[in-house]
């Protein structure tokens, strides 16, 4: 978090126990959760009031709950995983078949692995195998 925004929690928790906020307040706050962002910062806040251990809030506070509150953040709005764009899978030229598919064509694959080794299977596929579809 940048200076504003430590102020910006500061505020939050001077609206429930009437701290002073201070130029000195926010710069000794951000020397300790400056490397949290803000939202993870918000949330430990929440948690730590909700603790009743705690009378006082104090940036060891914030700092302890910060774990929880990221996973809690993750399990309240759980990310969509969106399809990888690739390319289309190749079909063989002969079958028209994708290639993974067409047993004749990878068996044909294969033996020219066997016989030549990986130099140049992907030249020899390219050439006289398959094509991509577009």
């Amino acid at each position: 978090m940048n200076l504003n925004e430590i102020k910006q929690l500061l505020t939050e928790v001077a609206v429930i126990d009437n701290r002073k906020l201070t130029e000195q307040t926010a710069e000794a706050w951000k020397s300790i959760l400056g490397f949290m962002p803000l939202d993870i910062a918000r949330e430990a806040l929440h948690l730590a009031r909700k603790d009743d251990r705690i009378n006082w809030l104090e940036p060891k506070h914030i700092a302890s709950w910060a774990r929880e509150a990221a996973f809690k953040m993750d399990r309240d709005n759980p990310k969509q995983s969106q399809p990888v764009a690739g390319s289309s899978q190749p079909s063989c030229k002969a079958h028209n078949a994708p290639l993974t598919r067409c047993l004749p064509c990878s068996r044909q694959l294969h033996q020219y692995e066997v016989s030549e080794g990986l130099e140049g299977l992907l030249g020899f596929a390219q050439s006289e195998i398959y094509e991509v579809s577009r």
